[in-house]
């Protein structure tokens, strides 16, 4: 019962992971009105670039993610896990360059630009580090950074789940809340992340 509970809970994940992927590409339909886009700088090209590089390739990892992970598609197909292990590097570095210069027009001041430019430079730095070790064979240290990078590319569900708590339920204002999740939607993924990595190989070593 506990495996099939396991099974169910991992399903219910992946499809969330994959709606939110999904959403993610509304941003591409033509006059779609948007809150989010309505105090942005439409007019700067360089921004309008780096903002749908950073959400169409952003969804490309994030959905990607659950089957590199995968142990068993991994095993069963090890060609198609390289091939689309380089189509999630490409995505996230290319994808991170667009982040971080949207974030210097974060919502809500410095804060939150802090928040998203760091997100945005970690997220560069573990998946380069991922395609650095294992280019070097290091298989073990390529998991371990895939993991962390896997970790910071789901900011953008955890972001999609703090934000409405921080709003819905705890009633704080849009200016308090966002610099808030701007941090919150990362770091706690990392931590964990890292918590879940030291237990891993403490107990399964190489």
């Amino acid at each position: 019962m506990t495996i099939y509970l396991k099974k169910g809970m991992l399903y219910v994940a992946y499809a969330f992971i994959l709606i939110v992927a999904l959403y993610a590409l509304t941003y591409f339909i033509p006059n779609r009105p948007s809150p989010f886009l309505e105090h942005k700088p439409l007019e700067n090209i360089i921004w309008r670039i780096a903002f749908w590089t950073h959400v169409g390739l952003g969804a490309v990892a994030l959905a990607l993610g659950p089957f590199q992970l995968s142990v068993k598609r991994r095993q069963r197909n090890l060609s198609l896990h390289r091939q689309l292990g380089k189509l999630y590097v490409v995505s996230i570095l290319l994808a991170s360059l667009g982040a971080f210069y949207a974030s210097f027009f974060a919502d809500t001041g410095l804060i939150a630009s802090l928040g998203f430019g760091t997100l945005a430079v970690v997220w560069f730095y573990t998946t380069l580090r991922a395609y650095q070790t294992i280019r070097q064979k290091k298989v073990n240290e390529h998991r371990a950074w895939m993991y962390r990078s896997y970790a910071v590319t789901l900011a953008a569900v955890t972001l999609r789940i703090i934000l409405p708590v921080e709003l819905a339920i705890l009633h704080l204002p849009f200016r308090v809340a966002y610099p808030i999740v701007a941090w919150l939607c990362w770091v706690p993924n990392l931590l964990i992340i890292e918590w879940w990595l030291s237990r891993r190989f403490i107990t399964r070593p190489a």
